[in-house]
């Protein structure tokens, strides 16, 4: 069995409650008309009928004492104007102008009330047809006159008042829904706008400001939200200041640093052992804080609003192919490149450097944290050119495949956790993408393992892996 569920949205909360409203109001309003105007009808047709009945009540006396007409002529020359019928009691005898209705269709109360000289009125059916019968006593005692109204177009008004205040009550639910939709729509654009500008500000874009556009009750809140994200982008970009002369002081020990070790190194022959493995572990470690340093320079830069894509017509494929014959000198990955169809020879817009940053973190990646690198791929769709990295190792769990591209992040269920990566690579590749108006994901391959997906528009969609 199905159940109702209140709306979720804020429009269709607004909505639904003035339809609820709108409803009742409508059903109090059809009750009050009924009531009003079903009242006014009855009371009509009740004035009207005791008064042609007392009029040929009063007839029908002043008969009675001339002569020259018997009972029967008197009832048919009465008038009805509401297509009643007539009934005359003297000494006994009934007289009726109907043959449909006589003295056994009166019920036995009315009759007795009537002759007991009290006037009264009923209502009651006749085969099945509602009437409503007026009896008056005359004079002498045990004379009276009854007449017969028919109340069919009375019911039949009662009818089609009910069945067009009950359409009218219907047909306020979807008017309602109709009304309150769009009533709200204007008033609920000033939340749509700052929703969107706080998710552009979530989306990274600190420029971002809400405009009141001359409505005064969002002027205070603009205020605070702009004044809120100009704080908060005053803060970043400070923060990026930061990290940027930190990165660059710490570049003058560095060179310090790796000047020192090449001395070392051109003399390696003169030191005992032990000394050549130390200065074997300080070169990785030199090694590792230089990237560390340029790694935190590029993303300061990025942070600061700096760094901006230098795009321009891109070979995808061949750029790969170049990219990973020098990825290291004694190691050729050329081998493990696969071009699909179509793919060799498609140019798509783009920075050639941070395409090859790109790929070169995504290939340390995989070598530092995925078991190494088992193919590298370039697919062509028809609006867009993939880039696919795949590994050997145990894959990134589902819920950790978006906190993968943040900065310092590591994976919390897989041998990432325990590598002395900094945690930059990934979020690096992430801002580059960006940057190129592109997009980067990671899957698991078929063969097993990650696949880290880098999407190229050649206009303005995407491709599937």
């Amino acid at each position: 069995m199905s159940t109702l569920h209140w709306p979720t949205t804020l429009r269709g909360r607004v909505s639904t409650a003035f339809t609820a409203v709108a409803v009742v109001l409508s059903l109090v309003l059809a009750v009050g008309v009924w009531l009003a105007v079903s009242r006014y009808l009855l009371l009509g047709r009740e004035r009207a009928t005791l008064a042609q009945t007392t009029a040929n009540a009063a007839q029908v006396q002043r008969a009675s004492t001339s002569a020259g007409l018997s009972p029967e002529q008197l009832l048919a020359q009465l008038p009805r104007e509401s297509g009643s019928t007539s009934l005359l009691v003297e000494d006994d005898r009934w007289i009726t102008s109907s043959l449909v209705i006589g003295r056994d269709d009166l019920p036995g109360a009315l009759r007795r009330d009537v002759l007991d000289g009290t006037p009264s009125s009923q209502r009651f059916e006749v085969d099945g047809r509602p009437v409503l019968a007026i009896g008056l006593p005359l004079q002498p005692s045990g004379t009276a006159y009854f007449e017969v109204f028919p109340l069919e177009e009375l019911d039949h008004a009662y009818r089609v008042l009910a069945g067009v205040l009950a359409a009218a009550v219907l047909v306020v639910v979807p008017l309602s829904l109709l009304v309150g939709t769009w009533a709200t729509r204007p008033t609920l654009r000033p939340l749509d706008r700052v929703a969107a500008a706080a998710a552009a500000v979530a989306g990274g874009d600190l420029s971002a400001r809400l405009d009141p556009r001359g409505d005064p009750s969002l002027a205070p809140l603009a205020r605070s939200f702009n004044a809120t994200v100009a704080a908060l982008e005053e803060r970043v970009r400070s923060d990026a200041r930061f990290a940027a002369d930190v990165s660059h002081e710490l570049r003058s020990p560095l060179t310090t640093m790796l000047g020192s070790l090449a001395l070392l190194e051109s003399a390696d022959e003169d030191l005992p052992e032990d000394g050549r493995e130390g200065l074997v572990l300080l070169r990785a470690e030199v090694t590792r804080f230089e990237r560390l340093v340029a790694d935190l320079l590029e993303i300061s830069r990025a942070d600061a609003g700096g760094g901006e894509a230098v795009l321009e017509e891109v070979d995808p494929a061949a750029l790969v192919r170049e990219t990973l014959s020098r990825l290291s000198a004694a190691d050729d990955r050329t081998h493990l490149l696969r071009v699909g169809p179509g793919a060799d020879g498609v140019l798509v817009r783009a920075d050639k450097r941070r395409l090859e940053r790109v790929l070169r973190n995504l290939v340390e990646n995989a070598d530092k944290h995925g078991g190494g690198v088992t193919a590298v791929r370039v697919e062509a769709g028809p609006t867009a050119v993939c880039v696919l990295v795949e590994d050997a190792g145990p894959g990134i769990p589902e819920r950790e495949r978006t906190r993968v591209f943040e900065r310092f992040a590591r994976g919390r269920d897989s041998n990432r956790a325990r590598t002395d990566g900094a945690g930059l690579g990934l979020s690096l590749v992430a801002r580059h993408v960006a940057a190129m108006r592109g997009s980067v994901t990671v899957s698991e391959a078929p063969g097993g393992g990650a696949r880290f997906s880098v999407r190229l528009p050649r206009q303005e969609a995407t491709c599937d892996d």
